[in-house]
């Protein structure tokens, strides 16, 4: 992992063939940062805890569902 210090309107820029990913610190204030990312369109940009919870529920719906999952899955293999 890269770790950097930035001040205020400094950011980082990530290379990439398909177009550079820019980072920059807009403001920091008591143990908070709010940061500003600039990417291509065809990047998704998501906060991490928002994905967790986003796959912890397709699992919780998918063990709910695992009776009618076999069944679909079933009729596929026969």
């Amino acid at each position: 992992m890269l770790v950097l210090s930035r001040k205020r309107n400094e950011g980082i820029l990530i290379k990439c063939k398909d177009g550079d990913i820019r980072i920059v610190l807009i403001e920091a204030d008591k143990g908070k940062v709010r940061l500003g990312i600039e990417a291509p369109g065809k990047y998704t940009i998501i906060r991490e805890e928002l994905l967790r919870e986003i796959e912890g529920a397709n699992k919780g719906s998918a063990l709910n569902n695992l009776e009618a999952i076999k069944r679909v899955i079933g009729e596929y293999n026969e």
